[in-house]
C-alpha cells in the first residue's frame, strides 16, 4: 500500500522526529505543516520516505476555523504526488502502535473507505459548536472570549441558529481518507470553508458530515480502535514514551498525545 502521512505540528518536535522515523518507508510519503507561530522551524530527517513542507502556513487556532482550512492544505499538497492508498491525518504528538506491515495489514481490511473514529451522537453538541453563530473564535482562550460569550449569549436569547435542519456526524479530527474521499473534500474546499467559517471545533464534524452527504459514493467505517487518547476534562491526556510500552501490544492502531517529558 501507498500512504501519505499528513502531520499538523507546533511542538514536542522530538516527538515528532520520533513520528517520522516510525514511519519513514519507501513508498510512503510524509507532509509536514508547522504552525505559523512557529518561529524556528526544526529538521526532519528521513532515510527512506520523501517529506514535503506545503508552503502557506497557517495560524493555527483552538475551534477555529484555521484547523480545517490546515487540513485542507495537507489534502491538497499530498493530491499533487498521489494517487495514494490512504491520507492519514495526525497531529505531530501521534505515535503508531503498529509497524508499517501491521498499517498495511490494517487498512489492506479498509480499501477505500474513510476510516474515523465516531463520537456518541450529541444533538447539543451539535447544536452549540455548529449552528451558533462563533465570531471572535481565533481569540476564545484570550481577553477576546468575552465578547464570543455574549454574542453566544444573545442568539440564546433570540433563538438564532443556522442549519436547523441538517444533520452532522462528530468524529476526530484524525482520520484516514481514501483518495476518492481527499479529492472530494478538496474540490469542495471553498464551500466548506464557507460553510464551517463560524462553527467551534467544525474540524470534529466537517469530513464524516460532507462525505456522508453522498453515500452512494463514500464508504464510511467507524473504527473504534484506530486511535487511543484519554481525556482531562475535556484536554487530552498526555502520554509517555512508557505508556507507549504497554499501548504497543493492544488493539489500537494510533496513539496520541506523547510528550517526550517523563511524568
Amino acid at each position: 500500500m501507498r500512504h501519505a502521512f499528513l502531520i499538523i505540528a507546533h511542538n514536542e518536535f522530538k516527538i515528532l522526529q520520533r513520528l517520522v522515523s516510525m514511519l519513514d518507508s519507501e513508498g510512503n510519503d510524509i507532509y509536514i505543516h508547522f504552525d505559523k507561530k512557529v518561529n524556528q522551524v526544526p529538521s526532519i530527517h528521513t532515510e527512506k520516505s520523501a517529506v514535503f513542507f506545503p508552503q502557506e502556513r497557517i495560524d493555527v487556532r483552538w475551534g477555529n476555523v484555521s484547523q480545517i482550512k490546515t487540513e485542507l492544505v495537507l489534502f491538497k499538497a499530498a493530491l499533487n504526488n498521489g494517487p495514494y492508498d490512504f491520507y492519514h491525518l495526525i497531529s505531530g504528538t501521534h505515535l503508531p502502535l503498529k509497524d508499517i506491515q501491521g498499517l498495511d495489514a490494517f487498512y489492506s481490511r479498509h480499501q477505500g473507505e474513510e476510516v474515523m473514529r465516531f463520537w456518541p451522537d450529541d444533538p447539543g453538541d451539535a447544536d452549540f459548536k455548529l449552528r451558533r453563530y462563533h465570531f471572535f473564535s481565533k481569540g476564545i482562550r484570550n481577553s477576546r472570549a468575552i465578547a464570543w460569550r455574549i454574542i453566544i449569549k444573545i442568539q440564546k436569547v433570540l433563538g438564532i441558529r443556522h442549519f436547523r435542519r441538517e444533520t452532522f456526524l462528530k468524529t476526530d479530527n484524525w482520520k484516514s481518507l481514501s483518495q476518492k474521499g481527499v479529492e472530494y473534500l478538496t474540490r469542495n474546499a471553498d464551500k466548506i470553508l464557507s460553510r464551517y467559517r463560524f462553527s467551534l471545533c467544525g474540524d470534529e464534524y466537517y469530513a464524516a458530515s460532507e462525505l456522508n452527504r453522498h453515500p452512494e459514493q463514500f464508504h464510511i467505517s467507524d473504527c473504534p480502535e484506530l486511535l487511543y487518547v484519554r481525556f482531562n476534562k475535556s484536554n487530552p491526556y498526555t502520554l509517555t514514551l512508557k505508556d507507549y510500552e504497554s499501548l504497543k501490544d493492544s488493539e489500537y492502531i494510533w496513539a496520541r498525545k506523547f510528550t517526550e517529558n517523563e511524568r
